[in-house]
């Protein structure tokens, strides 16, 4: 099982890795292989934060998905509260 902390990692490097493809693609839109990539880590990234947020909650306040406003309960994204969620360590598993 990934921890929160690992697990906010991998989406802070699958988002890092996103937003240098789209770069790269507004230089080079017709790149396959640019595109493919992109869309690959678009993918790893929404299994990311779907486990993320059912262990630990919501990531931002547009993505709260209950009746309820939960965005606010602690703890914060980034607050280094380290436990794990209950997961197999294959659904989380992006590297």
């Amino acid at each position: 099982m990934k921890s929160r902390q690992e697990l906010m990692q991998d989406i802070q490097i699958l988002d890092f890795a996103i937003q240098e493809a789209a770069l790269f693609l507004n230089a080079h839109p017709d790149n396959e292989e640019a595109m493919q990539y992109y869309q690959r880590h678009r993918e790893y990234k929404d299994k990311a934060t779907a486990i993320y947020e059912r262990c630990y909650g919501a990531l931002s306040n547009r993505s709260n998905l209950n009746s309820t406003w939960e965005y606010v309960n602690g703890p914060w994204p980034w607050e280094g509260v380290d436990n794990t969620c209950g997961t197999m360590k294959n659904d989380s598993n992006f590297r």
